[in-house]
């Protein structure tokens, strides 16, 4: 048996089972949870869609653990399938000086963090679609008084070597927010901003990877003039979104309302591509622990009147993969990454509700449709049960050519 693993994979299950002894038995603040997940193979939306890059297997195996204080924060996640290890989102966050944060390992976004990614259809630029991205950061925040406050940052990533690529990617993210809460109502507005740039393929050889060439990705600058284009671009491959929250809460009762307006060059900046983006309404109550979520995409405006709006968000020539990482789209899974004939237009339709009773039931319904051709609804539903220690899980999705899938989950928690 032990001939199915290659030496790699067993020292990596080595080093696992050390992390989590050591953390079980020198540690009484760190949370841990283990998670033994039992499927039937199917190619269904709901087992490859926001589950971290992974299509499902029959056995999976996930193991948790995270510590929380003032100026640290830490998290490992690591997960088995198919005879191997993988790695989710790991992280260790400290505090460098006066509210200045280092954030480095493999992790998600520090923006849009009212988005409920439970129930979310996902984020337009970072969602939990795709594996986490190896990623160094600062991260900080500053009040102007008690009711007004900036929260910002900016980080480094990058892509893999593959097929496509002949040098891997980089990634670059900043984002800067307005924060404004009173009268137990809070208003958000974000401007967040990522472009792919550097590494190489085999048709444009290397792309341009100095620092002089980073400073020029920072502000969106353009590129040399290429051969048969009517002027330069900007380098890189840019991608943003404008972000606006509002929630309020009374008594026992949260409602909450967003919007991701989606850009990827000047004309999207100055929404000349409509209504394109993420509309979002999540309603919370406390007292019997509900949340009930809708949301509307479109992306429907991205190729309006040519060539000025012409858009194609998660594509680019000079980037073939598009806007994913080890083959999944890192924003929304709803919208195509690749090449131009699998970027058509959506609208789709998401609802997700989540009740847990008493911390001992669990609830979970996930629905999507596309609206603008004809399509089916897909469709999750989870019901669990907590057993002291123990949560045991039933699930079934499908929806998609009549197919259905059935799985079950054990959680133990320590």
């Amino acid at each position: 048996m032990l001939n199915q693993f290659k030496n790699n994979n067993t020292l990596k299950y080595i080093v696992a089972l050390i992390i989590i002894l050591a953390n079980n038995l020198f540690s009484q603040e760190i949370n841990d949870e283990y998670n033994l997940e039992l499927n039937k193979i199917s190619n269904q939306v709901w087992s490859q869609y926001n589950n971290n890059g992974q299509d499902l297997s029959q056995v999976q195996f996930n193991y948790n653990v995270s510590y929380d204080s003032e100026k640290t924060d830490f998290k490992l996640n690591f997960f088995t399938l198919q005879n191997k290890i993988f790695i989710g989102e790991s992280f260790y966050k400290v505090e460098l000086f006066n509210n200045i944060y280092l954030k480095t390992g493999k992790y998600y976004r520090d923006f849009s963090i009212y988005l409920n990614d439970d129930l979310s259809s996902g984020s337009l630029l970072i969602s939990r679609n795709a594996e986490p991205m190896p990623k160094i950061g600062l991260l900080s925040s500053y009040e102007i008084n008690q009711n007004l406050g900036f929260s910002f940052g900016i980080s480094h990533a990058l892509f893999v070597r593959n097929a496509i690529y002949t040098a891997a990617p980089m990634l670059h993210e900043k984002f800067i927010y307005l924060n404004y809460s009173k009268n137990q109502n809070e208003y958000g507005v974000g401007f967040v901003h990522n472009a792919v740039w550097g590494g190489a393929t085999e048709d444009y050889g290397y792309f341009p990877n100095t620092f002089k060439d980073f400073l020029k990705i920072f502000i969106s600058a353009d590129g040399p003039l290429l051969e048969g284009e009517p002027h330069a671009n900007a380098l890189g491959n840019h991608l943003g979104i404008w972000d606006f929250h509002y929630k309020k809460t009374v008594d026992s009762r949260e409602i909450k309302i967003y919007y991701q307006h989606f850009f990827e060059d000047t004309s999207g900046l100055r929404f000349a591509n409509k209504s394109d983006g993420l509309w979002g309404l999540e309603l919370y109550n406390y007292i019997n622990n509900t949340k009930i979520l809708f949301e509307y995409l479109n992306t429907t405006n991205q190729n309006r009147n040519p060539p000025y709006v012409q858009d194609y968000y998660y594509h680019h020539y000079q980037y073939p993969a598009g806007w994913s990482y080890k083959g999944y789209t890192i924003g929304n899974p709803f919208i195509n990454s690749g090449n131009y004939s699998n970027t058509n237009p959506s609208q789709v339709l998401h609802f997700g509700i989540q009740n847990y009773k008493n911390d001992k039931y669990k609830l979970k319904l996930l629905l999507a449709r596309r609206i603008n051709i004809a399509d089916s609804i897909k469709y999750k539903l989870l019901v669990g049960k907590t057993i002291k220690s123990l949560e045991w899980n039933f699930f079934i999705y499908g929806g998609e050519g009549g197919k259905r899938n059935t799985g079950i989950k054990i959680n133990y928690m320590l």
